[in-house]
């Protein structure tokens, strides 16, 4: 079993899948997977053959050989995902009906704030912050600093007065630093 976790949305993959998946790829070729008519009684859930295209709205994953491009703005659907073989592929999507819009569009607006304002000031120090997990019942996440950050002693300076005040703008309520 190959697992994606993104934020703490795991999808799964069944290794008769991915031997498939593996054997009839192309070079310069990905998979992408998304969700049409998210939110909806008539969404599906979709896995596609592409030709490798970078966007900012698509998450690049790789396993072992296999590239996937998923659908940021198709994450919080794409939860307990499991994609597995038998003469053809199943995607069992159980959360693509849902209404997540709200948790969707506040996990776009943290993905936004640290790639675009956070990162790209900690880039200077040749540092940057990963999201380990996002909870969005709580308004929680717990980040680690990576790169040169990670060893620095001011960045819990950095923390306290730079990120959290970048995540108040969009009413997360707690930050946590795993060490």
């Amino acid at each position: 079993m190959n697992i994606i976790n993104i934020c703490g949305y795991i999808i799964y993959i069944t290794d008769s899948c991915f031997n498939y998946l593996i054997k009839n790829i192309k070079k310069n070729f990905c998979y992408k997977l998304f969700v049409k008519n998210k939110g909806n009684d008539f969404s599906k859930t979709i896995i596609y053959y592409s030709k490798i295209k970078k966007n900012f709205f698509n998450k690049k994953i790789l396993i072992k050989k296999l590239i996937f491009y998923i659908d940021i703005l198709s994450i919080c659907f794409l939860k307990n995902t499991c994609i597995h073989f038998k003469k053809k592929i199943y995607i069992n999507s159980p959360n693509s009906h849902k209404n997540f819009f709200e948790e969707n569009k506040l996990l776009n607006k943290i993905l936004y704030l640290l790639k675009y304002f956070v990162n790209k000031k900690l880039l200077f120090h040749n540092g940057f912050v990963k999201i380990l997990n996002f909870f969005f019942l709580k308004k929680k996440i717990i980040i680690k600093f990576m790169g040169n950050c990670k060893n620095c002693n001011i960045s819990k300076n950095t923390l306290n007065n730079f990120i959290i005040k970048v995540f108040k703008k969009i009413k997360i309520i707690k930050i946590i630093l795993n060490e």
